[in-house]
């Protein structure tokens, strides 16, 4: 068993998908689609392993900010190998990171939150978590 899709509420498709092509290399699989299950459209990205699939509210649907204490998804983590190519991404966009590892450079870890205020958790393959 492994989780193969995740579903991230956005307000723009267009720019998160952006973002995250360019941040993380993540693939787009097709075209903006209308979901059957969902009320607006969505983007499917991947990583190769997991799809991203990028869920834009039909407008008249009310969203809520990122709050501890939600259920559901906190955060996502994602393992790369080349932190420092993504911290450097990441300044393009104006993000800064944070909890990082202050005793390296690059940082083996770190989070940021992602244009959505959806947190992202970094780690490099020797930092990641097991399975």
């Amino acid at each position: 068993m492994r989780i193969r899709h995740m579903g991230i509420v956005t307000k723009d498709l267009e720019k998160t998908a952006t973002f995250y092509e360019k941040v993380f290399g993540f693939k787009r699989l097709g075209d903006v689609r209308t979901p059957g299950h969902y009320p607006g459209k969505a983007l499917d990205l991947s990583d190769g392993e997991v799809n991203y699939s990028l869920l834009c509210p039909d407008e008249r649907v009310e969203t809520a900010p990122w709050a501890q204490g939600t259920l559901g998804p906190n955060h996502i983590g994602v393992e790369i190998a080349d932190t420092a190519a993504v911290v450097d991404s990441l300044k393009d966009f104006g993000i800064e990171i944070y909890g990082e590892d202050k005793e390296q450079w690059p940082p083996r870890f770190f989070k940021f939150l992602d244009p959505d205020g959806v947190e992202i958790d970094v780690a490099t393959p020797d930092r990641s978590w097991k399975f």
